[in-house]
């Protein structure tokens, strides 16, 4: 999304608006403005993880007491932690966010991140739903739709962010 004053805290304006318990991640660069204001946001603690396999045990945590959770993470540090989420988030069939920054894209060429994306799509997609968004051209109800969706089917559900040619300069925050 452009760095407008106005659309800056778009992705935190819809996490917020879907009321979760709590929202947890690791640092990603594409995330760092939505990361920060969820740090200060009173409606909810942000629990800053070392690792993402520990996000999703958090998330799979407040799933299992029935509270929503969100997961920031970026397209590698899901694919570290595919164990913990197929034996926790999709054995048991809980419903939370993960919301992902899937590096490699066309607008998104480092060469470290190609592998990231291709990884990405041979491991996760098959296993999960993953819905696409521009990070670029967010909606505002991206959030709480994803919990709607993920309540309904009962299980987890990935947002997958991407820069893309001619959205600005794709931050996601």
């Amino acid at each position: 999304m452009a760095e407008t004053a106005s659309g800056r805290d778009r992705l935190f304006r819809s996490i917020a608006a879907a009321k979760p318990k709590l929202v947890t991640g690791v640092p990603d660069g594409m995330l760092a403005e939505t990361i920060m204001l969820c740090e200060a946001s009173p409606d909810f603690p942000y629990i800053a993880c070392a690792r993402e396999e520990e996000c999703i045990g958090v998330a799979c945590g407040g799933a299992m007491a029935g509270e929503r959770a969100v997961v920031m993470v970026q397209n590698a540090g899901l694919l570290n932690s595919l164990g913990a989420f197929a034996t926790m988030g999709l054995r048991y069939g809980l419903p939370f966010v993960i919301i992902v920054t899937n590096r490699g894209a066309l607008a998104d060429p480092n060469g470290y991140d190609i592998e990231k994306r291709e990884a990405f799509d041979a491991g996760v997609r098959p296993m999960a739903r993953v819905f696409d968004f521009d990070a670029g051209n967010l909606p505002d109800d991206l959030v709480p739709a994803a919990f709607k969706w993920a309540e309904a089917a009962r299980k987890p559900v990935i947002l997958a962010l991407e820069k893309r040619l001619g959205s600005g300069d794709g931050a996601a925050a």
